[in-house]
């Protein structure tokens, strides 16, 4: 399962999210289900240009949630 990180990755770069779809010119509807992981899944432009705007690696933007099917 994998975890979208984007609204903690807001907060601490003390960006908005209307901010980040100005920026990058992503639409704030589809930051808000990223930032709610209401997504099953994303064209790869998305996080690459969220990584640039934020200066920040895809790291910090997804994670992979480990659970007991997973090893």
């Amino acid at each position: 399962h994998m975890k979208v990180m984007l609204s903690e990755l807001l907060d601490n770069k003390g960006i908005s999210q209307n901010q980040l779809a100005k920026n990058t010119g992503i639409s704030v509807n589809t930051l808000r289900n990223l930032s709610h992981n209401r997504t099953s899944s994303v064209r790869f432009d998305i996080p690459e240009k969220i990584c640039i705007c934020l200066d920040c690696g895809i790291e910090d933007v997804l994670c992979v949630e480990r659970n007991k099917y997973c090893l």
